[in-house]
């Protein structure tokens, strides 16, 4: 898995990327001849899409993703004093240019949304489709702020037992305390290297990746969506404890006023992070949504016998494929490394 450094306006990055294409999990570089898939990860989670880029349906594309500002593998070697939205997406920007893609087909979920969105609003030119998982493009909602700030304050706190909270907090929040084997597997590898990147020396990064630009966004207006140039879908689950259908209809409605090309669709009793354990579904829906998009005549070599990036390292940390889809943990436990924080 490769790197690249960019230069920003808010310092150098040393961005961490995965490339899969239909013959090899992790290539170097895309295959000129196929479609690019850019994926935008969740937070907290870089692994987010082992499910999708395992997927045969999928893997008939270029798929690529980069591990965000303080997430998974990437490095920056300065802090700004404010990073947003538009930070954020002219970094992924600049991570587009440095590797040389072409007009990408985006698949975004979570804060990657928010990111996919504004870079589709800066630079339409860049984006073939757009397709966004459960969405935060509007302003936070305040029982979700709430939220936000008694995690961080419980992160930060140095409170015993601070940190149990804060992770069942953020399990409830991605997958509605409804853990699968796959999802425990992904929460458990992401957990090391999240401890590392938001250590208490690092807890400046911390509260500006996963506190204050939740709490900073703002929604676009009707003139800034108006330059979007490409069909788009919006897919939310039906078991979100954190953003209700309302939340999702608003953002659809907007583009609708902004007279986008936008579908909505609902996974049923899909929580937030829904293409972790729903991935059969969602997979299918990326794949007519982006098939439609370019024409696909399905006339594309598909490939078999694939797997993901990321699947070596999940079986370490307890993935049991044959239990992929299975919900079979009914009390939901989480571990921390000793001594991987002062906490």
């Amino acid at each position: 898995m490769p790197f690249v450094e960019v230069c920003t306006s808010t310092g150098l990055i040393k961005f961490h990327y995965t490339i899969s294409t239909p013959t090899c999990a992790s290539a170097q570089t895309i295959d000129p001849e196929l479609p690019v898939v850019l994926f935008f990860h969740a937070f907290a989670f870089h692994a987010i899409f082992h499910s999708q880029f395992s997927s045969v349906l999928l893997r008939k594309f270029n798929l690529v993703v980069f591990d965000l500002r303080w997430h998974g593998y990437t490095e920056s070697d300065t802090i700004p004093h404010f990073y947003g939205q538009e930070q954020a997406a002219e970094d992924a920007i600049a991570f587009m240019d440095a590797i040389q893609l072409p007009p990408c087909h985006f698949v975004a979920i979570d804060i990657g949304s928010m990111i996919a969105l504004q870079v589709a609003v800066t630079r339409p030119k860049y984006v073939r489709s757009l397709f966004i998982m459960s969405h935060i493009c509007l302003e936070e909602i305040p029982s979700v702020a709430e939220g936000r700030t008694e995690l961080y304050n419980l992160f930060i706190s140095g409170t015993p037992g601070a940190m149990n909270d804060v992770g069942l907090g953020y399990h409830q929040y991605a997958f509605s305390n409804r853990m699968s084997n796959l999802a425990n597997a992904i929460c458990a590898e992401t957990l090391r290297i999240n401890l590392m990147n938001w250590s208490p020396e690092h807890f400046k990064e911390y509260r500006l990746a996963s506190y204050e630009i939740f709490l900073h966004r703002k929604a676009h207006s009707q003139q800034a969506l108006s330059r979007i140039s490409c069909p788009v879908k919006l897919l939310y689950g039906t078991n979100s404890v954190v953003y209700t259908p309302d939340y999702n209809h608003r953002l659809y409605e907007s583009m609708q006023q902004a007279r986008l090309d936008v579908s909505l669709q609902a996974v049923l009793n899909a929580p937030h992070y829904l293409c972790v354990d729903h991935g059969n579904e969602v997979n299918l829906l990326i794949h007519d949504f982006i098939s439609q998009s370019i024409g696909d005549k399905d006339n594309v070599f598909i490939p078999t016998n694939i797997d993901s990036p990321w699947s070596a390292i999940l079986r370490e940390y307890g993935w049991y494929p044959e239990r992929m889809n299975e919900f079979d943990d009914e009390f939901i436990t989480v571990t921390f490394p000793t001594g991987s924080m002062s906490l």
